[in-house]
């Protein structure tokens, strides 16, 4: 909780005004959506973004406003769940069954998000934090592409024209001059979890670049997070390229905050 009393502490006061009578007001999810902004603000404020809470922007309240690298981005945090329709009981065990159920929750959230900002003529970084042990980057990944950065590296990449016309669709698809949303610049995921050490909180987030963004934002602006952009090929085709170490986390606890380091079952910290 340090880490995000600190961000609280920054916000300033009538942003904390503000933030008190929600809480106040709010049920189990709207807390929960908050106290991850905060925490995206914290991390953003880090990285030396000089993050704005929930600015006013052309009739628009985004939860941020950052700037980066002298240029100013308007920033949505999303804080996803699987859909409960795809929970299952199977033989006396709970599971789930998704037919894509869970990427299309994303990518539709997204994609208002986009549509909703885009009059405002500013490159967009949407946050997506992933809440709970069965939703992850697969769901994400899919729900922007329409496939795994896995699967496209497998397959060769995409063409232009994308997947085959039986093949369900991401929100940035297709990959050439007619890509949508391009005002998002990037979605960056956040997993925020209990170290199995037992020394408190880490983070783990993935920079997905939109593959033809109106504003490109550079690899390595979120330290030593792993980006995830795309690269055209001599046939036509478009590749991802992953920038970084995939299992980097940063601590958000108050001994160690803002350490970086690989993070794994077997060797947690």
């Amino acid at each position: 909780m340090e880490f995000l009393s600190s961000a609280f502490s920054h916000i300033g006061d009538t942003a904390q005004s503000g933030v008190l009578r929600r809480l106040h007001k709010a049920d189990a999810g709207n807390v929960d959506a908050l106290l991850h902004e905060l925490l995206v603000f914290e991390v953003c404020r880090s990285f030396g973004f000089s993050p704005e809470f929930e600015p006013s922007v052309g009739g628009q309240t985004p939860d941020l406003r950052l700037n980066v690298d002298s240029r100013s981005y308007l920033a949505d945090v999303f804080v996803t769940t699987r859909p409960t329709r795809t929970f299952i009981n199977f033989q006396g065990s709970q599971g789930y069954l998704d037919h894509g159920e869970a990427a299309k929750k994303i990518a539709d959230t997204l994609a208002l998000k986009a549509a909703k900002y885009r009059a405002a003529r500013m490159p967009l970084l949407l946050f997506v934090v992933l809440v709970g042990h069965d939703i992850g980057l697969i769901d994400l990944e899919t729900a922007l592409f329409g496939t795994t950065v896995g699967e496209m590296t497998q397959t060769g990449g995409l063409r232009d024209n994308c997947h085959h016309d039986w093949h369900i669709h991401g929100l940035f698809c297709p990959p050439g001059p007619e890509a949508r949303h391009r005002n998002i610049t990037a979605v960056v995921s956040c997993d925020w979890f209990d170290s199995l050490a037992r020394t408190g909180r880490r983070l783990h987030c993935v920079v997905y670049h939109h593959w033809r963004a109106e504003v490109d934002l550079r690899t390595g602006a979120f330290g030593q997070f792993p980006d995830v952009h795309f690269l055209g090929d001599a046939s036509g085709r478009t590749l991802p390229a992953v920038v970084g170490t995939p299992n980097v986390v940063m601590s958000t606890d108050p001994e160690d905050a803002m350490k970086c380091a690989p993070y794994s079952a077997s060797r947690p910290w």
